[in-house]
């Protein structure tokens, strides 16, 4: 009992560790991108 209610436990911990990750690759991906639109807006602006 006490095994399956561990394996439980670590199963929900990796998921919400995955979830973390994925958070934190796509708010960087975010990043980058509007890094982008910043700098083609300057780019354009300073023609």
């Amino acid at each position: 009992m006490n095994k399956l209610k561990h394996q439980a436990k670590k199963k929900a911990r990796e998921a919400r560790q995955a979830r973390q990750a994925n958070r934190v690759v796509n708010g960087i991906f975010i990043a980058l991108i509007l890094l982008m639109i910043l700098a083609l807006i300057g780019y354009y602006l300073l023609q």
